[in-house]
């Protein structure tokens, strides 16, 4: 369903989804991402780097459980979002409005911008 890895040379919390989630394991995954944070002693103002090229787009149900799920989680300086399928980049526009986020159609390009120096979103 997804993977991840903290990338701490980098700073950088790098995740594959894999296919369409349930609402339901948007719970497992958000728990699992969250603890898996703090045990890995990540703070804000990491940079975040999110795959969906496998995922054509999510269900509004699911849609609804990502909001929910994922508003308490710590604020990243920098977002880089895969994605190829227009609808998927426009659930991405609509629910993920921050303006340090960029798309990309090309992983290796988003991982360019997230990593490379310069001025990062404001963390509060």
């Amino acid at each position: 369903m997804y993977r991840y890895q903290f990338d701490h040379l980098l700073n950088l919390l790098d995740i594959e989804w894999q296919r369409i989630f349930t609402p339901e394991e948007v719970a497992i995954y958000s728990a699992d991402l969250h603890q898996a944070f703090l045990r890995e002693r990540f703070r804000p103002g990491y940079r975040l780097l999110i795959d969906m090229r496998a995922c054509i787009a999510q269900p509004r149900a699911t849609l609804l459980a990502f909001e929910g799920a994922l508003g308490h989680f710590p604020r990243a300086s920098r977002i880089g979002i895969v994605a190829t399928h227009t609808i998927m980049r426009a659930q991405v526009r609509r629910v993920m409005t921050q303006p340090y986020l960029r798309l990309f159609e090309d992983a290796g390009a988003a991982r360019q911008w997230l990593t490379r120096p310069g001025e990062d979103a404001l963390v509060a």
